[in-house]
């Protein structure tokens, strides 16, 4: 297997990619990467990758720290050999790293993120928090032992402070005592040991050792005698937590030597996860996403853009391959982007066999190539005495020997860098040995009559870079099917050649064209308009066809809220039917409990019961009442002897009552009807009429001022005679003249006790809920 790496630059994607790496093992890693031919270890990669970038996307980039990798101490451990404070230190910090990663994990649960194949890493973290935990309780950040790490080491240290409190103590009262025989009154370190300053005429008459003397000789630092036996204590002291500090450390590398083998399988998930945590964030940085994969030679880029160049200015372009058209011929005039077409082509594939996101678009097709080879660019060589002919020559001739079935070749200016006859021949030449193999090639070329052997050949396609006559500049993007000129003159006017040598060409090249070449370059330019239409009634459906998706989403969730809707109407009739049949076997349990029922609690019973009987219109009444007939008064509930009779209203007394009805509410039988729910509301024109029924709600809504009385009135007297406490008034909020009205009758009813505004649930301000006497 051959991939011209170099030539196409995946060299320099691997440093951009190194970029991102923690630890220098996956820097190594990354330099070394090669394209694989194996399609399930491509996927397996492609597909890791992806969901590392979509983890990445919600949580942010993995919490790894820098210079992680405890490969070496893991080693030591293993080896028996004790680790010194700064291993630990190292241990300590890779255990804190386990833990943010642990948490991390945690998040993305909590959050229901699908890790999808990064499960198998995740899944196989060990915890240490133990470990950890036991680490911290012996050393503090700074690599200091801690003095309660054991219970000796406290003791030890406790002794050390106090031997050097009496040794500075002694110190002090000697300086106070020898006073006249110093140069200064300071304590200074002589080779380790506190020594006083002495004047060299008074050395005699201190007892002690002499450690140094100043440069003049005038002063000589003597450690006395009275403070040696301290110090030999402290030194002693030291040796003892010297040795204590040891044995804990021992200690230490004990526990991590217990753990080094679940440390190791977590640093090489960390080093497997920082290896696609790399490959993520450069495909981040490029807008890279999955592209499908194939072994069939299928090549079908949509919007690929060249990883190296600016991913916010380059221009995408768009190519297929397949084994219909296994060639394609690229022209166009230079600087419009033949050979950056070809190393897109090269480096993406490149990139997708090493396991890397590609910047294409959705739907973007690669075939796996078992050889990629180009020839791009001039590479003439002069140590090898090579011309630019000669340089590609010789690349081509290695090709020739090395190319089998299943090749990826890339050629460039293909025949250029000789005499253009002989250059044509040759390059004709080499496509007809390549087009034996069943490969991909991509070739760019000037050459006319390579435009006319491309149009001739199966299994060939052309393409050309797109160029704008009008600015006399190169659009960079591929137009498929068509051979696009060099565009020579206008490029030389663009550069300021003169018109009399632009137009002596001119004529030169009309001269030369032949007819063929004519009809081609007509038919060029009229694909590329149909082309275009092609695009932009291309652009258009995309449009309708959004619009179209975005209506059928808007329908369906309308649907859906009414389903809801529906679904939560019938759970609420079905609770208010449940209830019913709940009170009305309740209302039977307590009637077969009782023995006889006052009229306040037969007339409560009998408004409970019907309020519980599906709705009915009243019939008509055709009976004929006169006075002293005993009628049965629907609205209370009672009987009732009728009085008298005036203009088709009928007072009727009942109980200490005297109140006028219509004919509607009365009956000569106890036929009960139940009387509408709602109150009934007239046009403006005619006054309101209220349903006179026990109920424990007036609603006030849309009456005026002055009907609000007569509604309150009859609303009371029914709910005092069904025994009714408490009532809830609706008023509403409006202009506030209902609302006025009510408490203006509050205040002058003797049958009311008191009043308040609704709570939360009750309707706040727009209604008022009174307490009956």
């Amino acid at each position: 297997m051959r991939f011209m790496m170099k030539t196409l630059e995946f060299p320099t994607i691997l440093k951009e990619i190194e970029s991102f790496a923690k630890t220098d093992t996956i820097r190594h890693e990354i330099s070394i990467l090669e394209p694989s031919v194996d399609l399930n270890e491509i996927n397996r990669q492609l597909i890791e990758t992806e969901d590392m970038l979509r983890l990445i996307i919600r949580l942010g980039i993995l919490p790894l720290y820098e210079d992680y990798d405890i490969h070496e101490l893991l080693k030591m451990v293993s080896l028996d050999r004790i680790l010194s404070i700064q291993d630990f230190l190292y241990v300590m910090l890779f255990l804190k790293m386990e833990k943010a990663i642990l948490q991390y994990k945690i998040e993305s649960q909590r959050q229901k993120i699908d890790l999808g194949s990064l499960n198998t890493y995740f899944n196989g973290l060990h915890q240490h928090g133990k470990l950890l935990e036991y680490l911290e309780s012996k050393i503090d950040p700074d690599g200091q032992i801690l003095d309660d790490a054991t219970p000796q080491l406290l003791k030890i240290r406790h002794e050390k402070s106090r031997l050097n409190k009496s040794l500075q103590d002694k110190l002090q009262k000697l300086l106070s005592d020898y006073s006249s025989y110093l140069n200064e009154s300071v304590i200074v370190m002589r080779n380790e040991r506190f020594c006083i300053p002495i004047k060299d005429t008074f050395k005699h008459k201190i007892k002690g050792i002499i450690h140094d003397m100043s440069a003049s000789k005038q002063t000589i630092y003597i450690e006395p005698e009275q403070t040696r036996q301290i110090t030999a204590l402290i030194e002693n002291n030291k040796l003892e937590e010297e040795k204590e500090i040891q044995r804990i450390i021992a200690l230490m590398t004990e526990e991590v030597h217990h753990c080094s083998e679940s440390l190791k399988e977590n640093l090489d998930i960390y080093l497997a996860l920082e290896f696609l945590s790399c490959k993520t964030q450069y495909a981040r940085h490029i807008d890279a996403i999955k592209p499908l994969v194939n072994e069939e030679g299928i090549i079908q880029l949509i919007s690929a853009r060249h990883p190296l160049l600016d991913q916010k200015t380059a221009v995408p372009i768009s190519l297929e391959l397949n084994d219909k058209d296994r060639i394609m011929l690229i022209t166009g005039p230079n600087t419009g982007g033949k050979t950056v077409a070809l190393k897109t082509v090269g480096l993406l594939t490149i990139m997708m066999q090493s396991g890397l996101l590609v910047p294409v678009k959705d739907g973007t097709n690669l075939s796996i190539f078992n050889q990629v080879f180009a020839d791009i660019g001039d590479e003439q060589s002069i140590m090898q005495s090579l011309s630019t002919f000669s340089s590609h020559l010789t690349k081509i001739i290695q090709m020739a020997e090395d190319v089998s079935d299943h090749s990826l070749i890339l050629l460039d200016e293909l025949g250029s860098g000789t005499d253009p006859n002989e250059g044509v021949s040759l390059a004709i030449s080499i496509l007809n040995y390549f087009k034996k193999f069943n490969l991909r090639m991509m070739v760019t070329t000037h050459y006319s009559e390579l435009k006319s052997y491309a149009y001739e050949e199966t299994h060939m396609t052309t393409a050309s870079v797109a160029f704008d006559k009008k600015s006399l500049k190169p659009l960079y993007y591929l137009q498929m099917g068509t051979t696009g000129s060099s565009h020579a003159f206008l490029i030389a006017k663009r550069l300021g050649l003169k018109n009399e040598i632009i137009n002596d060409a001119l004529k030169v090249y009309e001269g030369r064209q032949t007819d063929l070449g004519r009809i081609m370059e007509k038919l060029n330019d009229e694909r590329v308009y149909v082309e275009r239409q092609k695009e932009k009634l291309l652009s258009e459906q995309d449009r309708a066809r959004q619009e179209k998706m975005e209506f059928r989403k808007a329908k369906e969730a309308l649907l859906r809220e009414q389903d809801d809707l529906l679904m939560k109407i019938r759970e609420k009739e079905e609770r208010k039917w449940e209830d019913l049949k709940d009170e009305v076997r309740e209302l039977i349990r307590s009637l077969q409990n009782r023995k006889e029922l006052s009229k306040p609690e037969l007339a409560q019973l009998k408004f409970q019961l019907n309020q519980s009987m599906p709705e009915e219109a009243s019939p008509l009444f055709e009976d004929d009442l006169k006075i002293g007939d005993e009628v049965y008064i629907l609205p209370y509930q009672q009987q009732g002897i009728i009085k008298d009779i005036k203009n088709d209203q009928y007072r009727v007394i009942f109980g200490k009552f005297d109140l006028t009805f219509n004919v509607s509410d009365l009956r000569k039988d106890e036929m009960r009807m139940k009387p509408k729910k709602e109150v009934r509301k007239v046009s403006s024109k005619t006054t309101p009429v209220i349903e006179k029924r026990g109920n424990f709600e007036l609603d006030l809504r849309g009456f005026r001022f002055e009907e609000v009385k007569d509604a309150m009135d009859q609303a009371i007297d029914q709910a005092m005679l069904s025994n009714l406490h408490q009532m809830r008034i609706i008023h509403g909020f409006g202009s506030g003249a209902v609302r006025k009205a009510v408490y203006q009758y509050i205040k002058q009813s003797p049958y009311i006790e008191s009043s308040r505004f609704g709570g939360e649930g009750e309707g706040l301000n727009g209604v008022t809920i009174i307490t009956l006497k």
